[in-house]
């Protein structure tokens, strides 16, 4: 039996729910995990996705549905400055 490929961020519920794209609910995990994401802006439509980001609070349950999808795609989400423990 092939394995069942995981669930992209794109194909989440979480951003569909709220009417915000991938980056948006990218940005917001990124903030939920106590970072200050530096967004380089240059179009008008990103200042409204960095609105709609400013408007999600993600729930424990999506942020442990973000942190399977990055592990499933093989993204390393610590700091260069982290270490194993």
């Amino acid at each position: 039996m092939a394995a069942q490929p995981a669930r992209s961020l794109s194909r989440s519920s979480i951003g569909e729910d709220r009417g915000a794209s991938a980056a948006d609910v990218a940005t917001a995990w990124a903030i939920a995990k106590g970072t200050t994401p530096i967004i380089g802006v240059t179009k008008a439509g990103h200042i409204d996705g960095l609105v709609r980001t400013h408007g999600i609070e993600l729930a424990d349950a999506e942020i442990a549905e973000l942190e399977a999808l990055a592990d499933a795609a093989d993204v390393d989400t610590r700091g260069s400055w982290e270490h194993d423990m």
